[in-house]
């Protein structure tokens, strides 16, 4: 696990209690570079953590990766990381399903849409959360076209960036 501004250990077991709630308590290692190596007690459990996320804590995600005898934390943790991105203002002719997907796919692998935008509850932004590569710069704006041809800008916002 790796986070942008490490939070306590404590943090880290109090997230574990209420999101694994399917799992037996594991061990949770700290290394001084920022990761927590979370030990579980099989592998069906760690398949159970694994297939649930994407998570995130006040919306920074926490990266999860598998470990292998070659796991290597620099080269593994820090090329692409699940971000929460707005689309404010979205013109309500691109509220359909297939078009969060189009709009994100552009940043990155699109992941989940928040329940609101799925179920247009609230139609001042669409938030999806997109899996993107942070060596790159994060765009501000994204280009969209309508069945017409006509193309605009839609501006890109980021609940948190790296």
């Amino acid at each position: 696990m790796w986070w942008g501004n490490t939070p306590s250990i404590g943090v880290i077991k109090r997230f574990i209690a209420n999101q694994w709630v399917n799992v037996q308590k594991p061990k949770v290692l700290f290394h001084n570079d920022g990761y927590f190596i979370i030990l579980l007690s099989n592998n069906e459990e760690r398949e159970k953590v694994i297939l649930n996320s994407p998570y995130t804590i006040n919306s920074r995600p926490i990266i999860i990766r598998q470990w292998s005898e070659n796991f290597d934390f620099n080269e593994e943790v820090l090329k692409t990381i699940p971000l929460w991105v707005k689309f404010p203002n979205l013109p309500l002719n691109y509220w359909s399903k297939q078009a969060p997907s189009k709009i994100r796919s552009g940043l990155g692998k699109p992941l989940y849409t928040n329940a609101c935008t799925t179920i247009a509850e609230r139609v001042s932004y669409v938030k999806v959360l997109i899996e993107i590569d942070v060596t790159r710069p994060l765009p501000e704006k994204v280009k969209l076209y309508d069945p017409r041809g006509k193309v605009i800008e839609q501006m890109v916002q980021y609940d948190w960036k790296p």
